[in-house]
């Protein structure tokens, strides 16, 4: 007999959020923990089952009741194949997850980049509801980028599509070396917007000004220059202090640009904001008002409303429209 239920699975480089839901994505179920720490991708997986097996427990069904599951990591993942790649964060680097899953579930899987499960969360069930044409961005440490066309998830020829944290927004040739290309840092467009990037400038222009511990920006970090991040200029900045909107006037330019461009290329009807920076108004406000200037192609700019749960909701939609299959008749 049919249950219905489906388990969506976020997982990022610090932090894994999974949930139960039915098929309309009511949530059931979630619990939040630390991603597994495994030098072994078998060590890793049977890790993280032991985690599905006893949220399941909490609602008194087993794996053999679910009728998908969906992941989403923070690496490129094929698609047709379940082999990821570029995953830095996890030792899970050319893996064959349906193989490593196997052991564990032997039913409807899908498995994606966890911004890709994040635009088809919001997509679904958040800021993107109705729209035919989008693009997701988040910002916090890096930027990542996903982007839905006429409905469906566009992932490009190796799975790539949405890396805009390599657009090139600063090329200067007399500045270009082999050391700095080869190492992805040139003119990438997350080393100047994102979190990671505000808080670096943010300290940088702190100091160029000699603020000390009395500085308000410096204040709200706990009296030290070196412990400014984002969110320290950020909320600086929505409750009106002239330095963190200062601060924010490059970072916020570059990603206008950045946006702009992508407006031009693919006539979005909507850009979806998250992470961190997705909770300040004033930052969409500056961000809208600049994109304007560069482009005279409309798109809203919009934050993201679905918070920690977008990327596990996006993988259970992915299961219940475009799963793969494993063994399905062994059930």
């Amino acid at each position: 007999m049919s249950t219905g239920l489906m388990i969506g699975i976020d997982i990022g480089g610090t932090k894994t959020l999974m949930i139960v839901t039915d098929r309309e994505g009511s949530i059931l179920a979630q619990h939040k923990q630390p991603t597994i720490q495994a030098r072994q991708p078998s060590a890793f997986f049977s890790a993280l089952f032991e985690q599905v097996h006893h949220l399941l427990s909490t609602i008194d069904r087993t794996i053999a009741d679910i009728e998908g599951i969906g992941i989403g990591l923070p690496g490129a993942v094929n698609v047709a194949t379940g082999v990821i790649t570029h995953i830095p964060a996890l030792p899970l680097d050319g893996v064959s997850l349906i193989k490593q899953i196997e052991p564990f579930y032997q039913g409807a899987l899908y498995l994606d980049n966890d911004v890709n499960v994040a635009a088809l969360g919001e997509h679904w069930q958040g800021a993107g509801i109705g729209k035919k044409h989008m693009i997701m961005l988040t910002v916090g440490t890096g930027i990542g980028g996903a982007v839905i066309l006429n409905d469906t998830l566009f992932r490009g020829a190796d799975y790539t599509a949405g890396e805009v944290s390599y657009f090139v927004v600063d090329h200067q040739p007399e500045q270009r070396s082999l050391e700095v290309v080869n190492s992805h840092e040139f003119g990438r467009f997350e080393s100047h917007a994102s979190g990671t990037g505000i808080g670096i400038y943010a300290r940088q222009w702190l100091t160029s000004q000699q603020a000390d511990a009395t500085h308000p920006i410096v204040v709200h970090a706990g009296g030290d220059i070196e412990q400014v991040q984002a969110v320290d200029v950020l909320m600086l900045a929505q409750a009106g202090n002239s330095d963190a909107q200062e601060i924010m006037n490059v970072p916020v330019d570059y990603m206008a640009a950045g946006i702009a461009n992508m407006i031009s290329l693919l006539n979005p009807e909507c850009v979806v904001i998250g992470g961190g920076v997705a909770d300040s108004s004033y930052y969409i406000e500056q961000l809208s008002q600049r994109i304007q200037q560069f482009t005279p192609i409309h798109a809203q700019l919009v934050p993201a409303v679905l918070g920690n749960v977008a990327g596990a909701l996006g993988a259970v939609y992915g299961v219940l429209n475009d799963p793969l299959m494993m063994n399905p008749h062994s059930r």
